[in-house]
């Protein structure tokens, strides 16, 4: 091993020159992302200085925990730079063989006032504003205008070990339209990830339909205590993302196979996988901008924003809490601007179809004078159709629905209605719709159906039942196209997706719980407790409760991730799910997460309501977890006692105040008292005139005044009138069965006197 010389000793941006040819470089960069300057490492292959003309691909490397651009913090557990790292598979060795350009990336994001954070990027825990993907693509700027690169996507590519193999997927996920290559080694499947306010719980398995474009490949080792969590995201990537490859090796938490990595992206440098035609994309942030689309949100709250099918013709687009299925957020105003593939200042015709309330508008929209549209929308699920004056139709799947089970089932044949909706502006006549399959192991058991027609803004159901059958068990998802044709020769195309679940038993040793005091399993092996459910805590599934699936273990209960089709579960617009993180067991940066259906408060006398659900246990291994599954049947019985719920209530900068209320009647009144808090209220250098009073208002959800959008479970009123102070908030709730409820929220607020209103 050699130690590098200083930077200052360097002439001409040159570093030192290994006996192999190749040249490694030690140098910073001011970060305006960052506001500081920024490390990394170069290493240039022979011929760099030899062809002065000659310009190379490039991939960027991400170190892992308690590494840093220059290696290990101390006893590093992978070391693959340069000499006999990595018995001799390392960095130095592949540049020294091929013309490409490597790039280690510094991890390092906190501020020089701050202890040292042995955990890089800002994920796992979310403790700056600092963003790194903002930074990743100042920084390949910067590389581009300083070195010989290829400056383009299909010639740049990430990688990474462990936190930095999350990295690699993340960012190629994040920015599609800036690489085009993908090499993971042992990394992390789950981080918390996003903005300092409201990150979310970051899964790869969840952003499949983000990999299109990239050409992705994951190595790990047989010992390597995250492989249990790589299996997990397998079942997910590996059926959804044909192109996926993965390769596990006999090793540990290392680089393992590191030249066979890299062998794979310089590939498909030379090969790179063409752009779909329709493209889909999932963001955890409220602005982005991806292949030339602006997506701007008011969201300040955990969430995820939507695209898919996006083309010429149109998009569909839907905010929501968690992945796959959680809340809209119909509540967050959504502005989209298109890339500049439309005709220059041109009138278009805009269809916007909301699926969650059924309503429809068409207008005109003027393109800029860059060939742009401007559109805006709300977070509900929405379709929308573009077209230009000459009218015509414009296809697209609405859903589907499983007629003869509860939920698919690998290996039996699964039955599947769907609804097609018409959002051009002509009709389509004689339509065929045919399905086919994209993932391994699916037989296509009926392929076709019909529809003799669709007018403009018309929704139908297929005449005709498809039927499909996975026989891969074992896998979560399966991935599938629908192709259709009208008579006018006209032909669209959509992906779509069916969730899976393996043949399991019915499990007994489950109670409800709906509103009890239980002692449950807390972090893998810790326990808390605590008060679980929403309800009259008798341990029956009451209409109107918000109930949790316990499974008994050892006098323990565990939480369950519990999933139905059921149409008396989770009424108007309400998911709840939540997450217990594992990282204090294992330090992996997984978590299990278990929901809290909530009953209809019309739900039948007897109904029985049949529940998948899924929880863990920690194996005997390190890094372990076993999934149990099974079937638990929750029969609904008794009356709806329970009053309304408050999920989370924000103050916006427009001075009102939104609360999300949720109940298994419909809500009939919310009233909120905001009460001064002086112990918050007492600031160094800040004088108050006096203590304000309480006073009380009324939350509405009539889509009039303050509140955005009607009907949506989020409550809101303005403010105006009254002084500026620090407020306790406590809310007083009725639904339409009369009963009532009061919740205390466990935040105080800020709020600021508004003289104009």
């Amino acid at each position: 091993m050699f130690m590098l010389q200083p930077r200052s000793s360097w002439a001409q941006n040159r570093g030192d020159l290994l006996a192999s040819g190749v040249e490694v470089i030690d140098d910073y960069h001011y970060s305006n992302a960052f506001s500081n300057n920024r490390n990394f490492r170069v290493f240039l292959p022979p011929s760099y200085r030899k062809d002065s003309e000659k310009r190379y691909p490039v991939i960027y490397f991400f170190h892992g925990w308690a590494q840093r651009y220059f290696g290990s913090m101390g006893s590093g557990y992978s070391d693959y730079d340069f000499g006999d790292d990595n018995d001799g598979d390392n960095i130095e060795k592949f540049v020294s063989e091929n013309d490409v350009i490597i790039v280690k990336v510094d991890g390092l994001n906190q501020f020089k006032v701050e202890p040292i954070n042995l955990s890089p990027y800002n994920v796992s825990l979310v403790s700056t504003f600092r963003q790194f993907p903002e930074y990743f693509k100042e920084f390949v700027g910067y590389i581009d205008a300083h070195y010989r690169t290829i400056p383009d996507r299909t010639h740049r590519g990430i990688s990474g070990l462990s936190m930095g193999g999350f990295m690699t997927f993340w960012l190629s996920a994040k920015l599609p339209d800036w690489v085009s290559a993908a090499g993971n080694f042992c990394g992390s499947s789950e981080f918390s990830a996003g903005p300092l306010d409201f990150p979310v719980r970051y899964a790869h398995a969840d952003m499949y339909d983000n990999f299109k474009a990239i050409s992705m490949r994951m190595h790990n080792g047989n010992s390597d205590r995250l492989r249990f969590y790589h299996e997990d995201m397998n079942r997910y990537l590996m059926n959804a993302v044909p192109h996926y490859q993965f390769k596990q090796y006999e090793a540990s938490h290392i680089t393992c196979g590191m030249g066979d990595m890299f062998a794979f992206m310089m590939q498909a440098f030379k090969t790179p996988l063409p752009l779909p035609e329709k493209w889909d994309y999932i963001d955890i942030y409220p602005y982005f901008e991806v292949w030339d689309y602006k997506v701007e949100t008011s969201r300040n709250r955990s969430g995820y924003t939507i695209l898919e099918n996006v083309d010429k013709e149109g998009f569909n687009l839907a905010v929501r809490n968690f992945l796959p299925d959680g809340e809209l957020m119909p509540n967050v105003e959504v502005q989209v601007v298109t890339a500049p593939i439309y005709k220059v200042n041109t009138e278009y015709k805009v269809t916007d179809i909301d699926l969650r309330t059924k309503e429809s508008r068409q207008y005109s929209v003027q393109s800029d004078a860059s060939g742009r549209l401007k559109l805006t929308l709300n977070g509900s699920a929405h379709q929308i159709g573009i077209a230009n004056s000459q009218d015509s139709p414009n296809l697209s799947m609405t859903s589907f629905k499983i007629e003869n089970m509860d939920w698919a089932e690998s290996g039996q044949v699964v039955e599947l209605s769907m609804k097609v909706l018409n959002k051009g502006f002509s009709t389509s006549e004689n339509i065929i719709a045919e399905i086919s399959a994209i993932s391994e192991g699916l037989d296509i058991v009926s392929a076709q159906g019909k529809i003799n027609g669709l007018a403009s803004l018309e929704e139908k159901q297929v005449n005709g039942i498809f039927k499909v059958r996975n026989n891969r068990k074992g896998y979560d998802i399966a991935k599938f196209q629908v192709d259709f044709t009208d008579d006018s020769g006209a032909s669209w195309q959509e992906e779509f997706e069916i969730l899976f679940k393996d043949q399991v038993d019915r499990i007994t040793n489950f109670v409800i719980a709906d509103g009890k005091e239980f002692t449950i399993v807390k972090e893998a092996v810790d326990s808390v407790s605590m008060v679980v459910g929403v309800g009259n805590g008798d341990g029956i599934a009451n209409p109107g409760e918000t109930i949790v699936l316990l499974v008994e273990e050892g006098g323990k209960y565990l939480r369950t991730d519990a999933y139905t089709t059921n149409k008396y579960i989770n009424p108007g617009n309400v998911s709840i799910r939540i997450a217990d993180p594992w990282q204090n067991y294992d330090h992996i940066g997984g978590s299990v997460k278990y929901t809290m259906p909530v009953l209809d408060s019309e739900t039948p006398e007897g109904e029985e309501i049949p529940f998948y659900v899924e929880y863990w246990t920690p194996g005997p291994i390190s890094g372990q977890h076993i999934i149990h599954k099974g079937i638990v049947n929750v029969q609904v019985k008794g009356e709806d006692k329970t009053a309304p719920q408050v999920q989370w209530v924000q103050v916006l900068n427009d001075d009102r105040i939104e609360a999300r209320v949720y109940d298994g009647a419909s809500v009939g009144e919310v009233m909120l008292t905001l009460s001064p808090n002086e112990e918050k209220s007492t600031l160094k250098h800040v004088n108050w005139d006096e203590t304000p009073s309480s006073f009380s208002i009324e939350l509405k959800d009539d889509g009039l005044g303050a509140d955005v959008v009607k009907g949506d479970g989020v409550y809101s009123a303005r403010i105006s009138g009254q002084p500026t102070y620090f407020y306790d908030l406590s809310f007083e709730l009725r639904d339409s069965s009369g009963s009532i409820g009061k919740h205390k929220a466990e935040e105080t607020i800020f709020l600021k006197e508004t003289r104009w209103r």
